[in-house]
């Protein structure tokens, strides 16, 4: 009972404080480095969706929030190892938590907007080298601390928005480690978002 309660507190915080709902998906582009030797370096693409909301804007600014799926990764190939660990494939799976802060260059019914802000992941893959040669040497970090810089476009169509953004995310926190090697993960993102005032519900 005590959980609906939160969620009850929860949802009703967003509607009050909230402008705007969206649902965002989007491509990425991202890969592996690391410190002493290149893991999973070359960039994989993966899928990603948001639930988002805006919060009241300003002539200038705004703040946006985010929960969604992410995923992370890397993909690599190594001509001197036999069979399966010849072409390697792993994606990581997810829970993100961002938020940013907008500075709006506005024109007539639509602005362009430069964000910046931080994000949070929780791992929710379970054994995220298996099948790989490095499945005893490395783990992952189960929370990745990262920041995003992003650059969009909205319009205005009514109680309805659509926007489409691209955002570059780099790790502030390792994404894992070896005993002799660090792990970090950054890349491209590109997205749409299709919006609508709260309020309208």
């Amino acid at each position: 009972m005590r959980k609906a309660y939160y969620i009850i507190f929860l949802l009703g915080s967003i509607y009050n404080f909230g402008q705007y709902i969206r649902i965002s998906p989007e491509f990425s582009s991202n890969s592996i480095k690391g410190k002493n030797v290149d893991v999973l370096e070359t960039n994989l693409q993966t899928y990603n969706v948001k639930l988002g909301i805006d919060y009241p804007e300003h002539e200038k600014y705004f703040v946006s929030s985010n929960i969604g799926y992410k995923q992370r990764g890397g993909r690599e190939t190594n001509p001197l190892l036999m069979g399966d660990w010849n072409k390697i494939t792993k994606r990581w799976d997810y829970i993100s938590l961002d938020s940013y802060i907008n500075y709006k260059f506005n024109i007539t019914d639509a602005y362009f907007y430069l964000g910046i802000g931080p994000e949070i992941n929780f791992l929710l893959s379970n054994k995220p080298f298996e099948n790989t040669p490095y499945e005893n040497d490395y783990n992952l970090k189960k929370t990745l601390f990262s920041a995003n810089l992003q650059l969009g476009f909205t319009r205005t169509f009514g109680d309805f928005r659509f926007s489409a953004y691209s955002y570059y995310n780099q790790n502030l926190s390792k994404v894992g480690k070896s005993d002799f090697n660090n792990l970090t993960n950054s890349g491209f993102n590109f997205g749409v978002s299709f919006a609508y005032d709260l309020h309208k519900l």
